[in-house]
C-alpha cells in the first residue's frame, strides 16, 4: 500500500523490483553502490515482515548483487537491518 508521507513509497528511480519488494540507491550512501531493499508494504521492523515478503527481499538481493558486482566491483558486502533506536 502506497503512502503519501513515506519516502520509500516516493522512490521512482528503482534499480530492480519484484512483486513484494524493491531496490534503490540510498540517498546518503555509506559506499558506492549502497542499496536499500525494502518491502512494498509497511512494517515497523524486518521481523514484522511476513515470511513471503522477507523471501522476496532476499530473492531481490540475490538479483541486485550481480548488478552491483558488474557496476562497482566491490571488495565486500554488508547486509544488515537497523532495528530499534540503539541500533541506529
Amino acid at each position: 500500500m502506497k503512502k503519501d508521507d513515506c519516502v520509500f513509497c516516493q522512490k521512482t528511480d528503482l534499480i530492480m523490483e519484484n512483486d513484494l519488494a524493491k531496490a534503490f540507491y540510498d540517498h546518503a550512501p555509506m559506499a558506492k553502490g549502497h542499496v536499500l531493499i525494502v518491502p512494498k508494504d509497511h512494517y515497523v521492523t524486518f521481523f514484522d515482515v511476513p515470511k513471503a515478503e522477507q523471501q522476496a527481499m532476499i530473492e531481490l538481493m540475490d538479483e541486485v548483487k550481480p548488478f552491483l558486482d558488474d557496476k562497482f566491483h566491490p571488495r565486500a558486502y554488508q547486509i544488515f537491518s537497523h532495528i530499534g533506536a540503539p541500533a541506529g
